[in-house]
């Protein structure tokens, strides 16, 4: 059984549609989505198609995390500086992309509220969204979990191993949780999984990187990518 961790895809249905032809999601496996589907890339529309059908086809075994796209999308009502800040990053993008097909942008909300969760815990690794500041995973507020893009950079965090989206990097990120030791991760090797400290697999996906996953099983783990 493996456990498939998917960053941010930000709208980019080809690269998502790419990295399931290469991970293959199987009957036994759990495959987590760090959050951040839609906004930024061109097609919005056909991640959320995708993901659906997942859903329908994993059950209990799929798992959705609320990230900060998802939470500009859920709300009810945004702050002024909220509706600027969605509007800087991509929010026209999924309004044209659902329009495009004859809907809304709003016609997702009743289906990612149903789906999303704050954070998610597995065998030998747990997953947010953003970041946390200490465990268990359910002390920490949900600023933290959702929004903040400072937490996984002061490398501070050395409680069991988390994996997490939302700072776009270069390459995926092992932060060690000494303040001082990050180390870059190499695509297409099984590794030996860590036991503590944050693996950050947003690398930018819609803003001009690739959309990377993590593989789990067995102890070890390996990262795929894909182009945005």
């Amino acid at each position: 059984m493996k456990i498939i961790v998917i960053g941010d895809v930000h709208g980019c249905s080809a690269a998502l549609n790419a990295m399931l032809k290469k991970v293959e999601p199987g009957r036994e496996d759990t495959l987590v989505m760090l959050g951040d589907l839609f906004d930024r890339g061109p097609d919005s529309f056909g991640v959320f198609e995708t993901v659906q059908r997942l859903a329908d086809e994993m059950g209990e075994r799929f798992v959705l995390l609320r990230g900060n796209h998802e939470d500009y999308l859920l709300q009810t009502k945004l702050s002024f500086t909220q509706k600027l800040m969605w509007d800087k990053v991509g929010r026209g993008d999924t309004v044209k992309s659902f329009k495009a097909h004859g809907g809304k942008m709003e016609d997702a909300v009743p289906w990612i509220k149903e789906h999303c969760r704050l954070f998610w815990r597995g065998e030998g690794v747990q997953c947010v969204h953003a970041g946390l500041l200490m465990d268990p995973l359910e002390v920490n507020d949900t600023h933290t979990l959702i929004h903040d893009h400072h937490i996984a950079l002061r490398n501070a965090y050395d409680g069991p191993l988390t994996i997490v989206g939302h700072i776009a990097l270069e390459s995926p990120v092992w932060f060690k949780g000494d303040r001082e030791n990050v180390e870059k991760l190499p695509y297409g090797e099984w590794t030996e999984l860590p036991k503590r400290g944050v693996i950050c697999i947003d690398t930018g996906c819609g803003k001009g990187g690739c959309l990377t996953a993590m593989v789990i099983e067995d102890g070890k783990y390996k990262l795929e990518g894909a182009a945005s």
